[in-house]
């Protein structure tokens, strides 16, 4: 069976992928995939610490990302202290 086949909401896929193709993969299994997304978004952010945000843009929508984004607060700057002090 296909490490990507549908499984239900909620349980991992044990199989490590090296490298996801949206278009490789069926309509059920990218519904799948967007139907896990919604419901833990760590799936999302997982998968952009893997393949980057592009990929998780087209596999799960630039919409959803940009809602993970905002719902777990990654998606303002992020201001850090200057290596070099202050003037």
């Amino acid at each position: 069976m296909d490490a990507l086949a549908a499984a239900p909401a909620g349980q991992q896929v044990q199989e490590v992928v090296d490298e996801l193709v949206p278009e490789d993969l069926t309509r059920e299994q990218i519904l799948n995939w967007r139907a896990r997304a919604i419901y833990n978004h760590q799936v999302v952010l997982d998968h952009i610490a893997r393949y980057g945000e592009h990929s998780a843009q087209r596999l799960f929508t630039r919409a959803l990302v940009a809602t993970v984004h905002r719902v777990t607060g990654r998606d303002h700057l992020t201001l850090t202290t200057s290596p070099w002090g202050t003037a």
